[in-house]
């Protein structure tokens, strides 16, 4: 039995003489022979049984031979002597350990080996169907397979190994030839690859869309609770008034109740006297007392005939308001007590532009919210929260604006220069390319500029003062030139305006008309201020003893 040294020799011999012939850059690869791999590092030495995790598990001796246990046991079964036998491969003196061979430990390696070669499944080598005992071959630069003797020593279909051309030759030199079963054992794994790739990616996807349902659950459970909480107020708001209503009713019926039942106790006082009175009668035989005691009954049934009229009436009654139907009312009111608010915003798709921020001066990023499958939202409301840090982890005040048609500018003042950190976020979710870095500068670069030192159009000779017209021209005064340049929106040279109060190089200061068509300027050196057209016409001046040194006008 050869080692593995011997067998992968053998194999790259045999692999080098067939590639001989070959003109083209071949890539070394080794290949095991599956049963020879087997027979050398997976069988048991003594029973020549194939090792596993049952009787013939491998164990490995302290003479670091593998024996497996069925053998071991057959031997110290047979041959031991005093706790000690012999190892059947090298018979160095082997001491039992105290529980057995059993206790002895396993071989790590071999077991290793065995699980390695269970993953594996055995290499099947494509031959050629011309040539059954020749291999193809795949070129990775053609990306073709063929067949060595087919192709004459080259790869090109219908090739001889003497007649191919120097310029193909040179060419194929470049290319790179592999076994064509090691080709197809890299595009497996690279399947293999890209399908466990794709299995992450799928997975993180199902986990991420388990987590948001389970975010809708609760989003929708806090929306029940609130539901159910307004209800339960607008319930107990209406038992309070109906409570209300019922006392005042019972209020209204007690004070009633309280001057019928005073009157009943006047009747039933009445009624015992008179009761009273009769009954004395009936013991006396005084004539006169008599009669005076009828006069007086006489007296008291005019009394009486007052107690037998109610001294307040029974009428009580809850009267709704006419021409108001509550129940419309109050469906009226339930239709505005809210509404269910929700979005289609997709938050992985949402973007954030920034503009250049520039430290002490307002920044503003602009988050533009996006629909799935990618159309931009219209409409504004979506929780969106930002956080601008600096690079000590100091948070920036921020300020974020729902500009109603699906975008929201967040604007903040950075204090120093460096690198910061803006994160943004919808549904407690980063929106794409989050978190966003950028830097702040101490200036703020020009977006145009015009103008260089000199006298032709684009020259300057100390530029004094401007002003800006209604459509955004811009009005230079190029003191050191006596002129006025204009200046379109774009900062395109359009004229120059020319005038007497302009000469001597001493306006300083401008400033468009109360009518926006005219200009006006001022001299520090004459102490005037002159108003003249978009064409260099004087239309009039002014100028004053107090005057001194004027350098800046403004016309309110």
């Amino acid at each position: 039995m050869g080692s593995m040294a011997d067998l992968l020799k053998k194999d790259w011999v045999e692999y080098q003489k067939t590639m001989m012939n070959l003109s083209s850059t071949l890539v070394e690869t080794v290949s095991i022979n599956y049963e020879d791999f087997n027979e050398s590092f997976l069988t048991c030495g003594t029973c020549l049984c194939m090792f596993d995790a049952g009787e013939h598990s491998p164990k490995l001796l302290p003479c670091s031979h593998t024996i497996c246990l069925e053998c071991l046991t057959r031997i110290v079964a047979t041959f031991a002597r005093d706790s000690q036998f012999r190892c059947p491969m090298c018979r160095e003196l082997i001491t039992i350990p105290r529980g057995g061979v059993q206790a002895l430990p396993p071989s790590f390696l071999v077991n290793q080996l065995l699980d390695l070669m269970a993953r594996q499944r055995r290499e099947v080598i494509p031959k050629c169907s011309t040539h059954p005992n020749q291999e193809l071959f795949f070129c990775e630069t053609c990306d073709s397979v063929f067949c060595s003797t087919c192709t004459g020593g080259s790869h090109k279909p219908g090739g001889d190994g003497g007649t191919e051309a120097p310029g193909d030759l040179s060419s194929s030199m470049d290319h790179t030839v592999i076994p064509f079963s090691i080709a197809i054992k890299r595009i497996s794994e690279i399947l293999i690859y890209k399908a466990n790739e794709c299995t992450v990616k799928l997975d993180t996807a199902n986990d991420v869309v388990l987590e948001e349902m389970h975010r809708l659950d609760h989003s929708a459970d806090d929306s029940f609770s609130s539901v159910n909480k307004l209800f339960e107020e607008v319930i107990d708001a209406v038992e309070k008034q109906r409570i209300e209503v019922l006392a005042e009713v019972k209020a209204k019926k007690d004070e009633k109740r309280k001057v019928l039942d005073e009157q009943l106790q006047i009747i039933q006082k009445e009624k015992m006297e008179v009761d009273s009175e009769v009954e004395a009668l009936q013991q006396q035989v005084d004539v006169r007392n008599i009669t005076k005691r009828i006069s007086d009954l006489n007296c008291k049934l005019d009394t009486i005939s007052q107690l037998a009229e109610p001294r307040e009436n029974c009428y009580l009654e809850f009267c709704r308001i006419s021409g108001v139907s509550n129940c419309e009312a109050v469906k009226r009111m339930l239709r505005d007590v809210g509404r269910v608010k929700t979005s289609q915003t997709c938050a992985s798709l949402c973007r954030a532009s920034m503009e250049t921020a520039v430290t002490h001066l307002q920044t503003m990023a602009k988050v533009q919210t996006v629909e799935y499958p990618g159309n931009m939202q219209d409409v504004g409301g979506d929780p969106v929260t930002a956080e601008v840090t600096n690079e000590k982890g100091e948070q920036i005040e921020t300020h974020i604006e729902d500009k109603d048609d699906g975008s929201y500018e967040v604007t903040f003042t950075p204090q120093s220069v460096g690198n910061f950190c803006l994160k943004v976020q919808i549904f407690d979710r980063p929106i794409k390319d989050c978190p966003l870095f950028f830097e702040v500068t101490e200036h703020n670069s020009p977006v145009l500029s015009f103008g260089s030192r000199g006298f032709q159009e684009k020259g300057f000779v100390q530029p004094c003062s401007l002003t800006v017209d209604g459509q955004d021209n811009l009005y230079v005064v190029d003191t050191g030139n006596s002129r006025i340049k204009v200046l379109s929106p774009n900062l395109d040279f359009q004229n120059h305006i020319f005038n007497e109060s302009l000469e001597g190089r001493s306006v300083t200061g401008v400033s468009l008309g109360s009518s926006g068509d005219t200009l006006v300027t001022v001299n520090w050196r004459t102490k005037t201020v002159t108003e003249m057209t978009l064409d260099g016409k004087t239309i009039g001046g002014f100028s004053h003893d107090e005057l001194v040194e004027p350098i800046a006008v403004a016309v309110s």
